[in-house]
């Protein structure tokens, strides 16, 4: 090799994931042992020299790679882009071949480099992994090129709890409870006998307005006032678990466990004293909201939550959870001003979630999807009562940050306020009709979760939906068909894999290509094993139990589903910061190698389940491996 190329080939390789991750030393000697080769149009590797040799690297060009079983394409390559390390531990014949698209030039390394070098740096260890999903997973912990913030959220609870707590017996008087949170500078007292079980849970605003401001004796036990609903963690599990648990619950304090017993209390004061999340104290003031434009003031602050939570390293599924919930919360407070302005119900209701809000997965972009519920079929007063409060509900969460739906899936539609005879009418019709309307509509109101009134309705109506489609396997195939239309770009981000946006540029739908495809078939499988919740996750965890997935299957459809939000959450975390619009569009040049190099990982992953849920669902059978 010409020693003048080297600096060439060094800056390359230092600026590649995961080799930018190797010391100096290793960078020089991989340098060193590169080697090049120039490739024309319709050139072609093929068996042995993909077959147990090692590595490349496109330097510049293009290439593909196509399976030699059935010559669909694998994968499409760029600058930037490796192959070769699926077949290295093969003889002679390898799965597939490489065609090149245009001039190319490839840096070459072997087998054995690359296995020093996997052996010495783990970075490069988990990126060359044979699986996917664990090359996926390896990502919550890393770092990319552009330097992201440390992951505060995985650390562990023990990190930040504080280890100066009150502990009390039951027996207690309020008075004694008092004083022992007074002489531990604390704010909770835990209720325990053993310091195992635990009984209850009390603080300062306890004693203050459970005893002191109603009158109570301050001699009565601590169990008259204290919360017996007590939720905990265990010292090692990540924060972001404790802030799940203290949004969704509206909890100040959670007693931490070691070994089944209490060894510390961590509170909302010292996850914000470290990371300044704002969500778990929204909570309380969108509760107490006493009228619309204090809501719509709050809702100020749910972009400042979104960043945070993004900024801190939650967990993409807890950064949704909490956005959802915050959502909720909003609907929640507006329906009671509603029925404060419209009068009382006429009839039981429910109002429910359709869409992203019903999965639990609202990001910052979610528009509406909801609908009314009621026990009959309405008369035209009551259907007034009705319209006029779903307008007021859909425009007030407008008002609130939550776009009105294109699509006018809505409450405020007459067509989405009906009773319940009406609502299982919808569901048999679209199930036995498999048109395009049909599928379009079913396709919003198949996730359907009660936010508020009579949730019975809306259990009652999605064990119907279950039963219609257990009994109708058509219904699911066409959808798998439709979903499968629509298939991830397992390409480099050349012109051949990206879609135009509202600006006419092109670039990559992250929603529409990747994440939408999971949620789909997530939703197949759900249905198939006949549970209730919509959640994406739940869904998945639901079909290995049913034996309609195997655990690996799982793993890699949670690390591809967790891997895209994430990308796509911190897309949107820096259109927030450059105060541009946020969108589901990538541009290729906002994507980093790292992100190109594990997107691909995802889109591969999606592929395979897209081709073995077409298999499932269009007449195959067997478990999906």
């Amino acid at each position: 090799m010409d020693q003048s190329l080297l600096p060439n080939i060094y800056d390359f390789i230092s600026h590649t994931y995961p080799f930018s991750q190797l010391d100096t030393l290793a960078l020089d000697a991989v340098a060193t042992a590169v080697k090049i080769s120039y490739h024309s149009p319709d050139d072609v590797l093929d068996n042995e020299q993909l077959a147990g040799a090692g590595l490349y690297m496109v330097r510049v060009g293009a290439a593909e790679e196509v399976n030699k079983a059935d010559n669909s394409l694998r994968s499409r390559l760029g600058v930037g882009d490796s192959f070769g390390y699926s077949q290295i531990d093969k003889q002679g014949e390898s799965d597939y071949k490489v065609t090149f698209l245009e001039n190319t030039l490839l840096y070459f390394i072997s087998k054995q480099m690359l296995q020093f070098l996997i052996n010495k740096n783990k970075a490069v260890g988990e990126y060359f992994n044979s699986q996917e999903w664990v090359r996926l997973s390896s990502t919550h912990s890393n770092q990319d090129e552009k330097g992201s913030m440390p992951a505060f959220s995985c650390r562990q609870v023990a990190s930040v709890c504080g280890t100066e707590f009150a502990m009390i017996s039951d027996k207690a008087t309020i008075q004694e409870a008092a004083q022992e949170i007074s002489q531990k500078h604390t704010d909770v007292a835990v209720v325990s006998n053993d310091g195992a079980n635990i009984l209850g849970i009390v603080t300062k605003s306890d004693i203050t307005n459970r005893a002191v401001a109603t009158g109570l004796d301050i001699k009565n036990p601590i169990s008259t006032i204290m919360s017996k609903s007590v939720h905990t963690i265990e010292s090692k599990r990540p924060i972001y678990e404790a802030l799940e648990l203290m949004v969704m619950y509206n909890i100040k304090c959670l007693p931490v466990l070691e070994m089944g017993k209490i060894i510390a209390t961590v509170t909302t004061r010292q996850l914000l004293a470290h990371s300044q999340l704002q969500a778990v104290y929204l909570n309380k003031d969108i509760q107490k909201a006493k009228d619309l434009d204090k809501l719509i003031q709050l809702s100020a602050h749910n972009k400042e939550v979104f960043e945070t939570l993004i900024e801190t390293g939650v967990e993409p599924r807890v950064i949704q959870k909490v956005m959802s919930h915050l959502c909720d919360l909003y609907c929640q407070r507006i329906l009671r001003l509603a029925e404060e302005k419209f009068g009382p119900p006429p009839c039981i209701y429910a109002f429910a979630a359709a869409g992203s809000l019903a999965r639990n997965e609202v990001q910052f972009l979610s528009d509406q999807d909801n609908c009314i519920i009621t026990e009959h079929d309405l008369n035209e007063n009551e259907r007034k009562y009705f319209a006029d409060l779903a307008q007021f509900v859909c425009e007030s969460l407008d008002k609130c940050g939550y776009p009105l739906c294109e699509g006018h899936f809505m409450a405020s539609n007459p067509k989405w306020c009906q009773g319940y005879s009406t609502w299982t009418a919808y569901y048999d019709k679209w199930i036995a009709n498999t048109n395009e309307e049909a599928i379009l509509n079913s396709s919003v109101f198949l996730d359907m979760r009660c936010l508020y009134g009579d949730e019975f309705l809306v259990t009652k109506l999605r064990q119907h939906l279950i039963r219609a489609v257990a009994s109708n396997s058509r219904f699911l195939a066409t959808l798998m068909k439709i979903s499968a239309n629509v298939v991830p770009p397992i390409g480099t981000f050349r012109q051949f894999v990206l879609t135009k946006d509202g600006q006419n540029n092109k670039t990559l739908n992250i929603k529409k290509q990747a994440v939408n495809l999971i949620v789909e078939i997530a939703r197949l499988y759900g249905l198939t094993a006949g549970i209730l919740s919509c959640d994406t996750y739940l869904r998945l965890e639901a079909a290995v139990t049913h034996d309609l997935l195997k655990e690996k299957d799982f793993r890699e459809l949670y690390e591809a589903y967790t891997f895209l939000n994430k990308i796509r959450f911190e897309h949107q975390l820096r259109a927030m910061r450059n105060n541009t619009p946020l969108s589901n569009h990538l541009e290729p040049s906002s994507l980093s190698q790292f992100e190109r190099n594990h997107l691909r990982d995802a889109f591969r992953i999606i592929a395979r389940h897209q081709q073995a849920a077409l298999f499932r669902f269009t007449g195959g059978i067997g478990i999906i491996g």
